[in-house]
């Protein structure tokens, strides 16, 4: 099977997921998108689930992922050019204000740099077979972000940055669910507060509406659980690419857990994007289709431990290697 007729598949898995699952809980892998001109935007993830953190309870999650760019595209009017690593550590706390209601804030820490993983990525594609695009006709752990439009040069930077990204405010609304289901209305807003000229925040404010489900005992076995979500984004106009970014964007991931052991669970998932620019680039005017698997580790009642790798299924439509590492606290009711 290539890698084109993969979202087919995974599409086809997730639709599945939807209709026949009887749903509570999937330990969901963290999905940020840290492309470069992508990432900016307040787009949901797929950690924002069904389960809302009951009232008067506080929790806290840090996460940590680090995505590689190898991206080199021309058009009869654009180039693009990413080539480096784009490392984001969120911050985010969530408190428990009414029975059907929850609020969060999450504060990401970006870093773009030339990096230090591609002699390791080079290895990873070799050992799966997996295509290495131009990788092996650049000299390796540099920065280069490029983008010209019409003859314009948009973006040209080859140099480290560092800060705070763009805030988000995350409100979840409790629905009717079961024994087995969760289900959640999620709302989210971004704010622009880093700075948009380091490539640290979009320049705008965006908003977010979805749904969200969580399921266990899927198809009636203990240790399979799984989730959905089906989102919608309202971007701001950003500060760079302002005259092909696209205000709406749709967004639908879902995945599956399996448990291993009483304190191991596996999983995989799929996120789905529409295009966020009006664009001939695939990077930027094309449905972004990225996999994610890894597994969670139940360090203690209150703390879980999460790894996982992502891969752009969609040649070049996301970053084309992320690497995650979360922790993450549950209080007690």
């Amino acid at each position: 099977m290539n890698r084109q007729s993969m979202p087919l598949v995974w599409q086809a898995v997730g639709l599945v997921l939807l209709f026949r699952a009887s749903f509570a809980a999937a330990d969901v892998l963290p999905d940020h998108d840290n492309g470069p001109l992508t990432g900016v935007f307040g787009f949901p993830e797929s950690t924002e689930g069904g389960e809302l953190v009951s009232r008067g309870r506080h929790d806290w999650d840090a996460s940590l992922i680090i995505a590689s760019h190898n991206i080199d595209e021309t058009s009869a009017a654009e180039s693009l050019r990413l080539d480096g690593e784009t490392t984001r550590l969120a911050l985010s706390y969530h408190y428990g204000i009414a029975d059907k209601l929850d609020l969060s804030i999450q504060v990401p820490l970006v870093w773009h740099r030339s990096g230090f993983l591609d002699s390791a990525i080079d290895g990873w594609h070799d050992f799966f077979s997996l295509p290495d695009g131009p990788r092996d006709q650049r000299a390796q752990d540099q920065l280069e972000f490029f983008y010209s439009d019409t003859d314009v040069t948009v973006l040209n930077t080859t140099r480290n940055a560092n800060g705070v990204g763009d805030v988000r405010l995350l409100l979840g609304w409790r629905l009717p669910g079961s024994e087995n289901r969760s289900t959640a209305l999620r709302f989210g807003m971004k704010l622009p507060t880093g700075d948009s000229d380091e490539l640290l925040g979009s320049g705008g404010a965006d908003l977010s509406i979805g749904l969200a489900s969580d399921v266990s005992a899927l198809w009636g076995q203990t240790n399979l659980s799984g989730f959905y979500r089906a989102n919608v984004s309202y971007l701001g106009e950003p500060d760079f690419l302002a005259n092909r970014y696209k205000d709406v964007v749709g967004q639908f991931s879902f995945g599956i857990a399996y448990r291993l052991h009483r304190r191991v669970d596996v999983s995989v998932q799929s996120r789905i994007r529409s295009a966020v620019y009006a664009s001939a680039i695939e990077n930027l005017g094309k449905t972004s289709t990225s996999l994610t698997f890894g597994a969670g580790i139940k360090m203690s009642d209150s703390y879980r431990l999460v790894l996982s790798v992502g891969e752009d299924v969609n040649p070049d439509s996301a970053p084309d290697v992320s690497f995650q590492i979360a922790l993450r606290y549950r209080g007690h009711d």
